[in-house]
């Protein structure tokens, strides 16, 4: 088969045939008598071949070494090339947010357009204070920048200043906590954490219906952080949650503000006691465990309190009755 033969059965240009053969990837058959190339069926395959590697995303290097038998094995290759595929996605989702930004100014102006794409750009520097700065600025709405760009920021960030200026900032498009939506059904849970921090920075009802599905996240600090948040705004869904927190710590403290805000709301009082007392009598109950149950008690109501209280004075440990006695005497 002659060269133009070649092109056309297989769709590549005579121009990158003859590419491919100063780079050793294709060698015709022969040639003919007339000094053309002649190229066989199997240069055909060779072709294919080629062909489809390119296709997974190789450089023509790499094609070379896989044909000649020198190349990783499969399983690393596609590795290495699944990688330079989500950095190529990576770089272009950076491209689309800064080109996003420059959309939003007002036409012609290209001060605004050039700032924008300045603070942008300052959101990705890898200095925490640069990306607190440009958070701070985009928040102010000069310029304006798209909620979705400031919300990816934010869902990656972790500095805590710099975080703190784009929840703020988030805060300032107008968009609602709504637009946190995806953030909270991230795969990862550092992300929704952080988009669930950002969602309890609004107030009022829509935000914490967004994160009461978070009550049942397989990752513990996200419901525990999600328990807190809700609970404090009275919800009795969290009271689960906040009873563990309470028994097994880190949060007790704020856990227990947290239980007698929604034992003020909702007229739960006796749940949430009966739940403590349940705990205290757990036959795995440790002195600590029920030293935070004690200090608990003292958020609600002496009234209400005063019965798990008097049985706590006279507890074996003598921190737990210690508390529960000061308690007691504090309502006198």
């Amino acid at each position: 088969m002659r060269i133009g033969e070649v092109a056309e059965r297989s769709g590549v240009s005579p121009r990158m045939l003859r590419h491919y053969e100063r780079m050793g990837l294709i060698t015709p058959a022969g040639r003919t008598a007339s000094g053309y190339r002649d190229y066989a069926e199997a240069d055909l395959v060779r072709l294919t071949q080629i062909e489809g590697l390119r296709a997974l995303g190789m450089s023509l290097a790499q094609v070379a070494d896989a044909l000649a038998g020198v190349a990783a094995s499969p399983e690393t290759l596609i590795a290495v090339l699944a990688e330079q595929t989500r950095e190529r996605i990576e770089r272009d989702t950076a491209l689309l947010s800064r080109l996003t930004a420059l959309a939003a100014v007002p036409p012609g102006d290209w001060e605004a357009a050039l700032a924008a794409v300045r603070l942008a750009r300052g959101l990705e520097s890898p200095i925490a204070g640069e990306r607190q700065r440009a958070a701070l600025e985009l928040g102010a709405g000069a310029p304006a920048a798209p909620a979705e760009r400031l919300v990816e920021a934010l869902l990656t960030e972790e500095a805590t200043n710099a975080a703190g200026a784009l929840r703020w900032a988030v805060a300032q498009t107008g968009s609602g906590p709504e637009v946190l939506r995806e953030g909270l059904a991230d795969p990862d849970p550092d992300r929704r954490l952080r988009a669930l921090a950002a969602v309890a920075d609004f107030p009022g009802e829509a935000a914490a219906g967004l994160l009461l599905p978070l009550l049942a996240d397989p990752v513990a600090r996200v419901r525990q952080r999600a328990a807190l948040v809700v609970g404090a705004r009275g919800h009795a869904a969290a009271i689960p949650e906040l009873v563990a927190l309470v028994v097994h710590g880190p949060d007790d403290v704020e856990a227990a503000e947290a239980l007698a805000e929604v034992a003020r709301a909702g007229d739960r009082a006796a749940e949430i006691l009966g739940a403590l007392a349940e705990a205290l009598d757990a036959p795995d109950a440790s002195g600590a465990a029920r030293g935070r149950i004690t200090q608990a008690l003292g958020e609600f109501e002496h009234a209400a309190a005063e019965p798990l209280l008097t049985v706590l004075a006279a507890d074996q440990d003598r921190g737990v009755a210690r508390i529960a006695r000061y308690l007691l005497g504090r309502a006198r």
